[in-house]
């Protein structure tokens, strides 16, 4: 006997198929589990990437079982206790009504535009400055030194909360990258401070474009379907993948090889630098630009490169408020009032959005920072028109600034790309380390590094290179 399904039968297998496909695509994307020291522990056993596991490590203990609320509320309560106690003696509540920037808005406006920004500050490698910026300079008509200045204390407050949470609940982060990315920074800020100032319609155009040339860049490498990403700069497995860029050392052995040129380093020093330097204009910049670093060169893996990227946001913007505040003639009160406004949202949106950020896939990750970076460019398009000539402060012409801008997107499209490719050399590279260590049979992997660069000499004198067949294959994390 045939049984024929009606067709209310075949519309709830329709749906009951639709809510699977549905329910499978959001576990995919929004629940991919974080990455952290066993995601990293695992990596190491197969020479590849894996996929960050949502086997948590959960301690029997109290703090164990509840370490992401925990990293969540203790910065709320900490700056919410020193708010309270502020406003409250103080009697400054009148700030959310009052009025600032050259349209007048109420200064409640940012508190509500810093829900959205602290939470991007968290999640992505956009920090809080990169809405707030915009938003206060194009919508609001606020000075981008005020802007400025209030991206330093805001992200002083939220970013190093959303950075305590991140080291609290162990998630992956790239501290080779931290530290001298860091160094650089530092320096670029102070130079920047001192030396450097653009004109307010400068200021706000080439903010946008340099980081939607950046977003287009990351679509088009993501494009690449099964590319390999790495979780960190220098595996605990095959220290040979950091090694072998070392170009001088002082002694292989001993204290001595701690005194050593990298070019790794190097490049992750100017690219702080060069982030300082951007930052000193708009008050973020390092983040972003540490990100395309470690994403288009490096190839790390966005769920790697963002909290990164946090954190080193959070030491760059305290650098660039304390010498704000105490090296030069010291921060308006005027940023002082927005910040005083936007204190208790951001220490719970920072933390909470780098908690989500550390449970996404990676392409979600991506496509925050193509939305934020479009939005940006195109809102910016449409508010400063700088084809058009305006009799403002810092205006000369029209065609100076639309083909300066028009010609910083170009170059930046370029040096992107360009990044790209030598990123792609370097997986190649990374690729004939990982062959050697197999073929060694995984033993005396520190000695990896020599037998690179013999290979490598001997590559060059001969003209040949390894047997494909000696080529390892990388689960790529997708």
């Amino acid at each position: 006997m045939t049984v024929v399904d009606g067709p209310e039968s075949q519309q709830k297998r329709k749906a009951a198929f639709s809510l699977a496909a549905i329910s499978e695509l959001f576990t995919k994307y929004f629940c991919e589990g974080q990455a952290n020291a066993s995601t990293l522990k695992a990596n190491a056993s197969g020479f590849g990437q894996v996929n960050p596991s949502n086997e948590d490590n959960v301690p029997k203990s109290f703090i164990g079982r509840h370490r992401k609320l925990i990293g969540i509320f203790v910065p709320i309560v900490i700056v919410h206790a020193i708010w309270w106690t502020y406003m409250g003696t103080t009697d400054s509540f009148h700030l959310f009504v009052g009025k600032g920037g050259a349209n007048d808005i109420p200064r409640w406006y940012m508190s509500i535009t810093m829900v959205f920004g602290s939470m991007v500050a968290g999640a992505t490698s956009e920090g809080g400055a990169a809405v707030a910026f915009p938003v206060m300079t194009l919508v609001f008509g606020i000075s981008p030194v005020i802007a400025r200045d209030f991206s330093y204390i805001i992200q002083s407050c939220g970013m190093v909360c959303a950075a305590g949470t991140i080291i609290w609940m162990k998630v992956l982060v790239e501290w080779k990258a931290v530290i001298y990315t860091s160094l650089g920074g530092i320096a670029g800020i102070i130079i920047g401070l001192e030396y450097i100032a653009l004109d307010p319609p400068y200021a706000k155009m080439y903010f946008v474009v340099i980081w939607g040339a950046f977003a287009a860049s990351l679509y088009y490498l993501n494009r690449i379907h099964g590319r390999k990403v790495y979780l960190v700069l220098d595996p605990p497995h095959l220290p040979a993948i950091w090694k072998s860029c070392t170009l001088w050392e002082l002694s292989s052995t001993g204290l001595g090889s701690y005194v050593a040129f990298n070019w790794k380093a190097a490049v992750l020093f100017a690219t702080g630098f060069l982030g300082g330097i951007f930052s000193s204009i708009s008050g973020s910049g390092i983040d972003i630009c540490s990100f395309a670093c470690l994403t288009l060169l490096f190839r790390l893996t966005e769920k790697t490169a963002t909290p990164t990227s946090v954190i080193l946001m959070a030491i760059n913007t305290v650098v660039g408020f304390l010498w704000r505040e105490y090296a030069q003639e010291g921060i308006g009160d005027d940023s002082w009032n927005f910040f005083l406004v936007c204190a208790p949202i951001v220490c719970f949106g920072a933390p909470f959005g780098s908690v989500i950020g550390s449970f996404v896939h990676r392409i979600v990750l991506a496509w925050a920072i193509y939305l934020t970076d479009a939005v940006q460019l195109v809102g910016a398009i449409v508010i400063v028109q700088p084809w058009v000539y305006q009799d403002k402060p810092g205006f000369t012409t029209p065609a100076h600034l639309t083909g300066s801008s028009i010609g910083i997107f170009v170059s930046g499209l370029i040096f992107f790309y360009i990044l790209q490719f030598l990123g792609e050399k370097l997986v190649e590279r990374n690729s004939r380390i990982e062959a050697t260590a197999r073929a060694l049979g995984n033993s005396n992997l520190k000695a990896v590094g020599v037998d690179i660069k013999r290979q490598q000499l001997r590559e060059e004198e001969n003209g040949t290179k390894m047997p494909p067949e000696l080529i390892g294959s990388t689960t790529s994390i997708e």
